[in-house]
C-alpha cells in the first residue's frame, strides 16, 4: 500500500501544500532574517529539495540570497524585493494615495516600494501623465494610456534610479501638480531621509520645485521609517511637504510632530 493510501501526506508536501510551500520559505525568512535550507525543511515537515526549489524562485526574484546551505533576506534597494515586506500596510498606502490623484494631473514620482505599488493603482485614470526618475516605475505603465516623461541621468542598476546633476536639472525645468516620493526614515531632529546620498539629491530637486510651481508634494512610506535615521538628509523643512501617506503603526509621537507641522496626515 502506498504512502497516501496510508493516509500520510506525499513526499515533499507535508503540513503545506506543493503551492505554498513557496509562501511559507519566504515568510519564514522574512520573519527570522536568515534561515538554513535543513531548518526551513524540519519547520515545514517538507524535503530539502522541495525548500530548495522555492529558494531558486525566491532568489530569481531578489527577495533572498543564497549563502552555503543558508538563505537571507536580501538587503539592497531592490524595487520588487521591497514591495514585499509589509506588503498589505503598501498595499493600503497605495490605495489611500491613488485617491489623491485625479483626471488631467500631471505628476512626478521619485522610488521606492510604494512608489510603484501606488503606480500600479493608477494606470487608469484619465489624460495623466507622469514624470518620473526611476525606469521601474516608468515601466509600470506600458500598456496604459498615461502619458510617461522620463527625466534622463546617471543610472543606478540596483534601485533603477536616474541621479546627478542632469536629472536635478530637469526637474528644475518642469510643472507638475503633485510629487509622490518614497522615504527610508524620518527622525524628527533631521526629517526625512533616505539611504542613498544621490537618490536624496532627486528627491530635495522635487520637493523645491514642487514649492516654485506651486505642487502638492506627498511622501508614503511604511510606519517602519519613523524614528529611523540614514545617511541623507531629504528635507527638514515640513512646509516643502503637504501631506504624509501611511498606515497605522505610525507612533504617536510622529502623527502628533506631523499634526502640528500642518501636514495632511492620511493614515491606512
Amino acid at each position: 500500500m502506498s504512502h497516501t493510501e496510508k493516509g500520510r501526506s506525499p513526499r515533499g508536501r507535508g503540513k503545506v501544500g506543493n503551492r505554498d510551500i513557496s509562501d511559507a520559505v519566504r515568510e519564514a525568512i522574512l520573519k527570522s532574517g536568515s534561515c538554513r535550507v535543513s531548518e526551513l525543511a524540519e519547520a515545514l515537515q517538507v524535503s530539502e529539495v522541495s525548500v530548495r526549489k522555492s529558494l531558486n524562485d525566491l532568489e530569481r526574484q531578489g527577495i533572498v540570497r543564497r549563502y552555503h546551505g543558508e538563505a537571507r533576506i536580501y538587503d539592497g534597494d531592490d524595487i520588487p524585493f521591497r514591495m514585499h515586506l509589509r506588503f498589505a500596510e503598501k498595499q493600503a498606502i497605495a490605495g489611500r494615495a491613488a485617491t489623491l490623484v485625479e483626471a488631467g494631473d500631471t505628476i512626478l514620482l521619485e522610488a521606492g516600494s510604494a512608489i510603484a505599488m501606488f503606480a500600479q493603482r493608477i494606470r487608469d485614470i484619465k489624460a495623466l501623465t507622469v514624470i518620473t526618475t526611476n525606469l521601474f516605475v516608468a515601466r509600470l505603465f506600458r500598456g496604459s494610456k498615461v502619458r510617461v516623461v522620463v527625466l534622463g541621468g546617471f543610472y543606478q542598476e540596483e534601485s533603477e534610479s536616474l541621479v546627478g546633476s542632469t536629472v536635478a536639472e530637469s526637474i528644475r525645468k518642469v510643472g507638475f501638480s503633485k510629487s509622490f516620493s518614497g522615504v527610508s526614515g524620518f527622525t524628527i531632529a533631521d526629517g526625512f531621509m533616505l539611504n542613498d546620498m544621490a537618490r536624496a539629491e532627486v528627491t530635495r530637486s522635487i520637493l523645491e520645485r514642487g514649492a516654485d510651481c506651486g505642487a502638492k508634494a506627498w511622501i508614503l512610506t511604511d510606519s517602519t521609517k519613523f524614528g529611523v535615521s540614514h545617511a541623507s538628509v531629504v528635507c527638514s523643512d515640513l512646509s516643502l511637504i503637504a501631506g504624509l501617506v501611511t498606515d497605522a503603526g505610525i507612533p504617536d509621537e510622529y502623527r502628533r510632530h506631523f499634526l502640528t507641522a500642518g501636514l495632511d496626515l492620511q493614515i491606512c
